[in-house]
């Protein structure tokens, strides 16, 4: 297991070196100068001329050659130095520092509660398959699945928010209000795993050996948490695994919304005001999170499915 994990870890290293230098590439293509979108942030806009956009050029090293800077910049982030916030002037490592943490929160609680209620909901309609149950939950977790988050959320907050009074609406970091983003995210999360999952046990559930337990007398009941399910995670772990990684950078609208505190947030905040160092932190912070995240559901397959344990 311990060579089976080192192989998964170095296989990751040269999708994160494609990765940042995608990021970086693509930032520095971007029409949006940042020597000139520095001096303004700061303060400099109306007096600002060539020749101090020029020497802030050479002080944020943009007059180097763009292998050089990436470099310079990879070495950086190596050390977890991510360069300062042109707006803040804080490092960039303490922002995504200060905001992953609520991020994270709100991803593992969305996640959590759609594991535990699209598991069994989904295993319910693919053994009542056609039954006016299973029309039920696909109605409802269809309707979950397609509609837009931003209208949930906003419909969200006017229902629970002003009309009942029973939650806050915006920026509260407490158990309360968390409820409104988690439940937003939650019930499109909820519907394509849902589906995913009923899709899944159908095709499972019609295999020779789930036949050959039910011949053997096995009631429906086991045939399905004995063997069927268990062969049917795999491709629920990998939907588990991106999801919770993508609701990092997904939830930036709903976190938007509801002013959540998050990463989210905070790439879109700096995405609007052409905060280039944070938008880098933000891009490889994400980056990094996903391939922790497909090793991690990796080693999972080899947990669930003996079948993906290396032989030697």
């Amino acid at each position: 297991m311990a060579i089976f994990a080192a192989r998964r870890l170095l296989h990751t290293l040269p999708m994160l070196l494609l990765v940042s230098v995608a990021v970086f590439t693509l930032v520095a293509a971007a029409p949006i100068d940042p020597a000139r979108r520095a001096l303004s942030l700061a303060g400099a806009a109306d007096s600002v001329d060539e020749r101090d956009v020029e020497a802030k050029r050479i002080e944020l090293g943009l007059d180097r050659p763009l292998v050089e800077r990436y470099v310079r910049w990879g070495m950086d982030a190596a050390r977890l130095d991510l360069g300062e916030s042109f707006v803040s002037k804080k490092p960039v490592a303490t922002l995504i520092g200060e905001r992953i943490t609520a991020s994270a929160v709100l991803a593992g609680l969305v996640v959590a509660t759609s594991v535990a209620v699209s598991v069994p909901l989904g295993v319910l309609s693919a053994v009542r398959s056609g039954g006016r149950m299973d029309v039920t939950i696909r109605t409802l977790t269809l309707a979950g699945a397609s509609l837009p988050g931003f209208w949930l959320a906003l419909l969200a907050m006017w229902l629970f928010s002003v009309e009942l009074r029973w939650l806050p609406a915006l920026g509260s970091y407490t158990p309360s209000g968390i409820v409104l983003p988690a439940l937003v995210l939650t019930l499109r999360t909820t519907g394509l795993l849902t589906r995913l999952t009923r899709a899944t046990m159908i095709e499972t559930l019609h295999a020779d050996y789930v036949r050959t337990a039910l011949a053997k007398g096995l009631s429906m009941r086991q045939a399905v948490l004995h063997h069927a399910l268990p062969n049917a995670l795999i491709p629920i772990l990998t939907i588990i695994g991106l999801d919770f990684a993508g609701l990092l950078a997904h939830a930036a609208v709903i976190e938007w919304v509801f002013a959540w505190p998050g990463i989210g947030r905070l790439g879109v905040e700096a995405a609007l005001a052409g905060d280039v160092p944070v938008v880098l932190g933000f891009t490889l912070t994400i980056s990094l999170v996903v391939v922790a995240i497909n090793f991690v559901v990796d080693l999972g397959y080899v947990v669930v499915d003996p079948r993906h344990r290396p032989t030697g």
